[in-house]
């Protein structure tokens, strides 16, 4: 177990017509969550992990699924365990 704790958030692009296969993936994947979707295909999606090596691994994960033309990340941030434990 690591000390740190990664979240990350990602922009969506899907393939016309496969939206909805693709949000059932990414709600499938464990610390994954979809916030917002658009009409032609975008996602607000937050992923979180608890080390860098599995934040990598959910971050190709997302952008290699059947139906993503592109995963764009736009925020990630990293918080001591410690800290989060006190303030939670």
């Amino acid at each position: 177990m690591t000390d740190q704790y990664h979240i990350g958030s990602f922009v969506v692009h899907c393939q016309p017509g496969q939206t909805n296969s693709v949000r059932r993936a990414i709600g499938a994947m464990p610390g994954a969550e979809i916030h917002a979707c658009t009409e032609d295909g975008k996602l607000v999606v937050t992923l979180e992990r608890e080390d860098r090596t599995d934040m990598q691994v959910g971050m190709e994960a997302i952008a290699t699924l059947s139906g993503v033309l592109s995963a764009a990340l736009t925020y990630h941030r990293v918080e001591a365990l410690d800290e989060l434990r006190e303030n939670g």
